[in-house]
């Protein structure tokens, strides 16, 4: 061979690294598709977007809820919580509904959304906002529940009277009547639309649109009142005093003198001038802690959120090494007001602090109707690390053990209600499995725990004589059990 014939070994070289080169680029987008794909497979559902509504001017209200209407179909595009048979429901309800879109004003179209998005059934899934004295009409009383019936916890100053009053019904319906007839504007379990019934019940116009007060401006309740007589009482409403919601808001949240001081002039409160118990004294902290005794460690988290100037989570673990320098031997977390957030935020928390309690040591955690979303995983997790010291104490949570979250929230153009719609799966009983990961949310793999049920082991709701006089039933019990075991002070 001539020697003009022989490839030097330098482009040799280079030949041997473009083609190695090659193969690795292959190698790396084969590894990539088959990453990446699969990975994109589980996670699309999850992280799939509500479509944006189109850019339109609605010139009559017909038109408007139409356009609302035609947004909401998209719905089961997203939302994961339906089921066959409860996305044909909910597609046969909006059709039903455009059958009378004209004839439905803001608060009619709020009312039928709400009770066709509720039949996904699922807590997390509704139209959001929907309150008196919001974005809708209200009368000058507000309610709250107790375990002998609905009561009158605050008032405008010209209704004062009405203080402490039972509400026995409304519009000639009993009280238990009109839950019933509201269950299904809310989806998700029994005790979780009891709980916003209030929110409807003071006012005439989402009472008229459910077909429950024969005028939008007033309603007549039935009142015992503070002296023992019953009498029928008319109030007027009056208009809504904030613009459309995209939150809701949580009654009991009035059963505080210091809430209802801070968001409205004007009114008395049952509690006037009542000594208030621990937990309802701080409303407005999202967190906070004290030490009734030198053993006993109280925290109380009403929203898994950052407050300034401490986030959440680093006001925990403050408060955490804080105690495992004193001689901490119980703790109680409650929950009683906590309607959830970020539940990452409160996860270390709900590790670590029964690690500082001794063998002998009792972890209290207080649960009501209004424990809900991630303050459920927050009393999953301290029931799971804090296994048998754990007692719950109060009412059933907000929400099933199994329910779906995330997701996110769209507003129709016109009526500009918010849908609240989900994509992600929990499950606080069982734990993800393996063969749910299509649909379980997936930093649940790294935080959930199979916490079993979170049922009360000692079920307590306060009766209104026990609230007016300033105690605190569910507390009162912790110190009783903690004296019988000779495990306080």
């Amino acid at each position: 061979m001539s020697k003009g014939n022989t490839v030097p070994a330098n482009d040799r070289r280079k030949r041997r690294f473009r083609r190695w080169l090659k193969f690795s680029a292959i190698a790396v987008a084969l590894l990539l598709i088959l990453t990446l794909v699969p990975l994109a497979f589980i996670l699309y559902p999850t992280l799939k977007s509500y479509p944006k509504p189109p850019v339109q001017t609605a010139v009559s209200q017909l038109e408007g809820n139409m356009q609302d209407l035609a947004h909401l179909r998209h719905l089961p595009d997203v939302e994961r919580s339906f089921t066959p048979e409860t996305k044909a429901a909910f597609t046969q309800a909006l059709s039903a509904i455009e059958q009378r879109a004209g004839d439905l004003d803001r608060a009619g179209l709020a009312m039928a959304t709400a009770k066709a998005v509720a039949l996904a059934d699922n807590g997390h899934t509704n139209i959001v906002g929907l309150a008196g004295d919001r974005s809708f009409n209200a009368v000058p009383i507000r309610l709250g529940w107790f375990a002998d019936g609905l009561f009158v916890v605050a008032a405008a100053e010209d209704q004062s009277h009405l203080l402490g009053g039972q509400v026995l019904g409304a519009n000639g319906k009993a009280t238990d009547a009109l839950v019933e007839a509201l269950r299904p504007y809310v989806g998700g379990p029994a005790n979780l639309a009891k709980e916003f019934a209030p929110n409807f019940l003071i006012s005439p116009e989402l009472l008229h649109a459910a077909g429950l007060a024969e005028t939008a401006g007033s309603s007549t309740y039935d009142l015992r009142l503070a002296d023992g007589s019953i009498a029928p009482v008319e109030l007027v409403a009056k208009p809504g005093s904030q613009g459309p919601q995209n939150t809701n808001f949580w009654p009991a949240r009035d059963l505080s003198p210091v809430a209802q001081a801070n968001a409205t002039s004007g009114w008395r409160h049952v509690l006037d001038g009542v000594a208030l118990p621990a937990y309802l004294s701080r409303p407005d902290s999202n967190y906070w802690h004290v030490y009734p005794l030198a053993d006993l460690l109280y925290v109380q988290i009403n929203r898994v959120r950052d407050q300034a100037p401490l986030d959440l989570s680093q006001y925990l673990s403050d408060m955490l090494d804080e105690a495992a320098k004193k001689p901490i031997r119980n703790a109680i977390v409650d929950l009683r007001f906590n309607n959830g957030g970020n539940y990452t935020l409160s996860a270390d928390f709900g590790r670590r602090l029964p690690t500082l309690l001794p063998p002998t040591g009792r972890l209290f955690i207080l649960t009501s109707g209004n424990t809900f979303s991630a303050a459920i995983s927050t009393a999953a997790w301290l029931k799971y690390f804090g296994g048998a010291r754990v007692t719950i104490i109060g009412e059933t949570v907000g929400d099933r053990m199994q329910f779906w979250g995330e997701g996110g929230q769209t507003v129709l153009p016109n009526s500009k209600l918010a849908v609240r719609y989900t994509t992600g799966f929990h499950d606080w009983e069982n734990g993800c499995s393996l063969s749910q990961l299509r649909s379980c949310f997936l930093l649940n793999y790294i935080y959930d725990v199979p916490a079993g049920s979170l049922e009360p082991s000692v079920a307590v709701k306060p009766t209104f004589a026990d609230y007016v006089a300033g105690q605190d039933r569910a507390l009162s019990i912790v110190m009783e059990l903690l004296a019988a075991d000779g495990n306080a002070g």
